[in-house]
């Protein structure tokens, strides 16, 4: 199924978007990034995604129903993967800049939860999904895109994911995904720009929290 990403509220985009771009996997690194950083990458993806893909399989079936446990077992194993606060001033450009301290914590806060869950409601159903591992590609002395593909069951067409992360210090941290080309948190946006025209910043961190408490 291809996602549709509209310049509508962000609280009603597909989950199933999230579900494959977040996917943590990779293959290989091009020249111009060490070996030693492109080892860390790596290591650090691969062992997220086996974790996380472990844990969903363990679960068994009855994981699909649980969205509380669901959402538990991704805040345990992918929050700390990513960089929330980068990706929430991506998603909201020259916004962020003008937002106050007090916003910026609580938006990102928001966007964290919305991302998190529905990527956890989505990618379980694609947990024994097969992938293949196309070569990374890097983007700079620190910052490398990761590629691959999903194969998915009874012939539909593969799905691309480029999965950015960024090195702060000694780790590496996701930053923003894309899926058949298209940037997940570029995606949010246009969305969020529009509410924050209708309802103001503080508008809109109500609109995600009442969103986030509905489960």
């Amino acid at each position: 199924m291809k996602p549709e990403f509209r310049n509508t509220s962000p609280v009603s985009r597909a989950s199933a978007t999230i579900a494959w771009a977040l996917l943590l996997l990779c293959a290989s690194v091009t020249p111009c990034m060490s070996d030693d950083a492109a080892s860390a990458a790596q290591a650090v993806v691969r062992d997220t995604a086996d974790a996380l893909f472990a844990r969903l399989r363990a679960e068994g079936d009855g994981i699909e129903k649980d969205s509380k446990r669901l959402h538990a077992i991704a805040e345990e194993i992918v929050i700390p993967h990513f960089d929330f606060k980068r990706m929430s001033q991506r998603a909201l450009g020259r916004y962020w800049r003008e937002a106050t301290p007090e916003q910026r914590e609580h938006f990102a806060a928001e966007f964290k939860t919305l991302l998190v869950r529905a990527y956890a409601q989505a990618v379980v159903s694609y947990r024994n999904a097969k992938i293949n591992y196309l070569a990374a590609r890097s983007l700079g002395p620190d910052t490398v895109r990761i590629r691959t593909e999903v194969l998915r069951e009874n012939g539909a067409p593969p799905v691309q994911i480029d999965y950015e992360v960024f090195q702060q210090g000694n780790e590496w941290k996701g930053t923003d995904v894309s899926l058949n080309g298209v940037s997940l948190v570029i995606s949010y946006r246009a969305g969020f720009a529009s509410d924050i025209g209708k309802l103001g910043m503080d508008g809109l961190i109500a609109q995600l929290a009442q969103h986030n408490a509905g489960g």
